[in-house]
C-alpha cells in the first residue's frame, strides 16, 4: 500500500542502520522511551522484501581498501562489459559482489545488532543475502541472536510454498555453522487464506519443515483484535495472507493442545547437537540459493558451510571435522568449487593433514584479482599439495587424512552405514550425551507404517508422543550395533525414537491379544448453540457431515462446537483389561468425555482414547464435542446481503465454494484389549 512506500536506508553503510534505529526502535526503548524498562526486549528484521542495493558514498574507497585494487576502470563490468578478459572480469565480478555482502553483512547487520544490544534487545533475523540480492546466504546470520527462515502452505511445487521458495536448510545450517541453539520459523504464511486451516492441518505443515532443522515457531501471523463486540471471527493480516491466528476461531479454545505439542518438540529440537554425516561446502563463488530438490543419498544428511566458517570456525577432532560447538562431520564435501581462492584452499590443507576427509575435485582456477601473481602461485601450490602435480583422480593421503577426487557422494556414501534405513518417512537425529533420539514424521498426504534401521544400538529405546507427552518402549530388535524400529504413524503422524545409553531397557507389558470391537450403533443426539439457524437438537442413528444431515441450508452451514450425546452397554468391566474409543473420521477437533469425565482433546489423527479409567459397568453416557473451522459458514454467508451476515472477515471464501464435510463422521467403537 502506499502508506507502506518510501526511502529505505543505506544499509551500505553504517549511516542507515544508525538513522533508521534511532529514529524508531531506539526512540522506543531507549532511555526516556515509552518502553524504557525491559518492556521491550527483542527486535526482529522480517525478510528482505525491498530492491537490493549497489553502491553508498565511500563505495570506491571501501573496495580499494579491501581488495588492494582500483575499482574505477572495472566498472563497466558491472553493467555487463567484458573488461580485458572473460576470466579477469568473472574475478572481478566475485570481489565486487564479495564487498558489497560484507558490507551488508557489516555495516548494516553487524551494526543493527550492536544498536540492539546497546539497547538491552535480542535480535533476530530472517532472509536476506543469497536470497534476493547476491551474497553469501550464511554469513550474515552470525550477527543474529536467534537466525530465522520461513514457510508456506499450502505445499506446492510451484512458487509460494515450494521448498526452494524459502528454503530452510541454509538458515538451519548457519545457526548451527555459528553457534545459535534456536532456529526460528515464520510458520504458516500462506496466500490461500480459506478459513479452513485447522490445527491437525497446520500440525502436518510443522512437521515436514521443523523435520528440516527448524526449532521455534513464529505465528504468521497472531491479529491483534481489539474489537470485542465484532462479529466474528473478526480482523485478519493483510485480509488475503497469512494463516488466522486470532481469538474468533473456532478453534482457538483449543490451541492450548496444539502448542503443548510444539513445545514438546522444540524441546527436543533445541536440546544436544544435530548429528549429521556431510557438510556441504558451498564455494568460494557464492551468490545463489542451494537446491533443496538435491538427490542427496538417502539415510544420511548434511549441512551447509561457507568461506567464512570454512576459515575461521573449523578444526580436527578424531578424523571429524568439528565446530566450536562439537558438531561433527565425517566427510567435507565440494561439488561446486571450480574456482578457488588461495585462503580456502589453505585450511583445506591444514584440516586434511589433521585427518579430515574431503571429497572434491581441483578447482580450475584462481576466483580472485585480490593478491595478483602472489595470490596465483599460492593458488598453484596449494592445488598441487591437495591433489598433486597433475590433479589426479582417486584417494590421496595428505597427512592423517585424505583427499577423494573424481567419484561421487554416492560413490563415497555407498560403503557407509547410513544413519538410517528405510523408506517413506522424514527424520532428523540429535545428540547427546547418554541419548539419542531422532524425530520422525509422515510425509504430506500420507501416513507411515513399516520399520526404520537406525545406526544406534542401544538396547533401551522408547517412542516419546509428543502430542500426549507419553512414553512407551519402542517394539525394536537390536542386531550388529543397529536397532529396527517398527512405526505406526497417521496422516500428519510424528514421534521421537530415543535412545537411552544410560538406561536399561524396560520390561514389556504383558502381552494382550484378546480383542473385542463393538460398534456404537445406538441414537446420537446432536446439540446446536444458539443464533446460528439450526436446530436445538436432533437425533440421528446414521453420523453424516452437517451439510448432508435433513436440516435448514443455513444448519447445514454451521460452524463452531456441535455436542454429540449417546450411550452404551459394558456388561461387565473387567479387571486388567484396557477399554479404547477409536470415533474413526473427525472434522476437525474432538474433546471426549464419558459419564462426566472429561478425557482428551482429540485434534490429530488418530482420533482415539483410552477410555479405562471412565468406563463403568452397565450404562455409560458418551459425550462428544465436535469443533469445525468458518469454511462452511463463511460460504454460507457469502451469498447473503451484507446486513444479513452474521460473520465478518476482510476476505473469505465465494458463496459458489462447495461446503466441506464437517462433524463426527465415524464409525465410533469401544474395543476393549484383554
Amino acid at each position: 500500500p502506499e502508506a507502506g512506500t518510501g526511502w529505505e536506508c543505506d544499509k551500505l553503510a553504517e549511516i542507515g542502520p544508525n538513522t533508521q534505529f534511532s529514529n524508531y526502535i531506539g526512540r522506543l526503548s531507549g532511555k526516556g522511551g515509552i518502553l524504557d524498562g525491559g518492556l521491550l526486549n527483542g527486535m526482529l528484521l522480517d525478510s528482505w522484501e525491498c530492491e537490493t542495493q549497489t553502491w553508498t558514498e565511500d563505495m570506491e574507497a571501501t573496495f580499494d581498501s579491501k581488495s588492494g585494487y582500483a575499482l574505477r576502470k572495472w566498472l563497466p563490468a558491472v553493467f555487463g562489459y567484458v573488461v580485458g578478459n572473460h576470466e579477469t572480469t568473472a574475478k572481478f565480478l566475485l570481489d565486487w559482489r564479495g564487498n558489497i555482502g560484507n558490507m551488508f553483512a557489516d555495516n548494516f547487520y553487524g551494526r543493527m545488532a550492536q544498536l540492539a544490544k546497546g539497547n538491552g534487545l535480542d535480535i533476530t533475523y530472517e532472509t536476506a543475502a543469497g536470497d534476493i540480492f547476491p551474497a553469501d546466504i550464511l554469513e550474515y546470520f552470525k550477527y543474529a541472536d536467534v537466525p530465522m527462515t520461513e514457510f508456506w502452505h499450502p505445499v506446492s511445487a510451484g512458487w509460494v510454498g515450494a521448498i526452494n521458495f524459502k528454503p530452510i536448510m541454509p538458515t538451519v545450517s548457519a545457526a548451527r555453522m555459528y553457534g545459535k541453539p534456536r532456529i526460528a520459523a515464520e510458520a504458516f504464511t500462506s496466500f490461500a487464506l480459506s478459513w479452513d486451516e485447522h490445527l491437525s492441518m497446520l500440525k502436518e505443515i510443522s512437521n515436514i519443515n521443523c523435520v528440516q532443522g527448524a526449532t521455534h515457531l513464529v505465528f504468521h501471523t497472531y491479529t491483534h483484535n481489539p474489537l470485542a463486540d465484532t462479529k466474528q471471527p473478526g480482523t485478519s493480516f493483510g485480509g488475503g495472507i497469512g494463516t488466522p491466528f486470532l481469538r474468533g476461531q473456532t478453534w482457538w479454545k483449543h490451541m492450548p493442545a496444539f502448542t503443548d505439542y510444539l513445545s514438546r518438540c522444540s524441546y527436543l529440537f533445541e536440546r544436544g547437537l544435530p548429528v549429521s554425516d556431510v557438510l556441504w561446502y558451498l564455494g568460494d563463488e557464492i551468490s545463489h540459493k542451494p537446491n533443496q530438490n538435491y538427490p542427496f543419498p538417502a539415510g544420511f544428511k548434511y549441512d551447509y558451510c561457507n568461506p567464512d566458517v570454512l576459515v575461521n570456525r573449523l578444526t580436527v577432532r578424531d578424523g571429524n571435522i568439528v565446530t566450536p560447538e562439537g558438531i561433527s562431520y565425517r566427510y567435507l564435501w565440494m561439488p561446486d568449487a571450480r574456482r578457488m581462492v588461495p585462503e580456502t584452499l589453505e585450511k583445506l590443507i591444514v584440516l586434511v593433514s589433521e585427518g579430515a576427509t574431503i571429497i572434491g575435485d581441483a578447482p580450475q582456477g584462481l576466483a580472485t584479482l585480490i593478491g595478483g601473481e602472489a595470490a596465483q602461485q599460492r593458488f598453484d601450490a596449494a592445488v598441487r599439495q591437495l591433489w598433486g602435480e597433475n590433479s589426479q583422480k582417486g584417494a590421496r593421503q595428505l597427512g592423517k587424512g585424505t583427499v577423494i577426487s573424481g567419484t561421487t557422494i554416492d560413490e563415497v556414501l555407498n560403503g557407509q552405514a547410513p544413519d538410517v534405513k528405510g523408506e517413506g518417512a522424514l527424520w532428523q537425529h540429535r545428540a547427546i550425551k547418554g541419548a539419542d533420539w531422532y524425530f520422525v514424521c509422515a510425509p504430506k498426504g500420507t501416513g507411515f507404517s513399516g520399520t526404520l534401521d537406525f545406526r544406534n544400538g542401544s538396547a533401551c529405546a522408547e517412542i516419546w508422543d509428543p502430542v500426549t507427552g507419553e512414553t512407551e518402549p519402542a517394539d525394536a530388535v537390536f542386531t550388529d550395533g543397529r536397532s529396527k524400529v517398527t512405526l505406526n504413524l497417521p496422516q500428519a503422524g510424528s514421534c521421537f525414537v530415543v535412545f537411552r545409553h544410560d538406561k536399561s531397557p524396560s520390561k514389556p507389558e504383558p502381552v494382550k491379544n484378546n480383542r473385542t470391537t463393538v460398534a456404537l450403533s445406538e441414537t446420537w443426539t446432536l446439540s446446536y448453540p444458539t443464533g446460528w439457524g439450526a436446530p436445538a437438537s436432533l437425533q440421528t442413528v446414521e453420523l453424516k457431515a452437517w451439510k448432508d444431515l435433513d436440516v435448514s441450508p443455513e444448519a447445514k452451514a454451521f460452524a463452531g462446537t456441535v455436542t454429540y450425546t449417546t450411550s452404551f452397554d459394558v456388561s461387565d468391566v473387567k479387571s486388567g483389561a484396557s477399554y479404547l474409543l477409536d470415533l474413526g473420521k473427525v472434522e476437525e477437533i474432538a474433546v471426549v468425555s464419558l459419564n462426566g469425565k472429561r478425557l482428551r482433546t482429540l485434534w490429530t489423527p488418530p482420533y482415539s482414547l483410552d477410555l479405562t479409567s471412565a468406563v463403568q459397568s452397565g450404562k455409560n453416557t458418551l459425550t462428544v464435542d465436535v469443533t469445525s473451522t468458518w469454511f462452511n459458514r463463511l460460504v454460507y454467508d457469502a451469498g447473503l446481503p451484507e446486513d444479513q451476515r452474521k460473520t465478518w472477515v476482510l476476505a473469505g471464501p465465494q458463496k459458489d465454494t462447495p461446503l466441506r464435510d464437517n462433524g463426527l463422521l465415524g464409525p465410533v467403537s469401544l474395543v476393549c484389549i484383554e
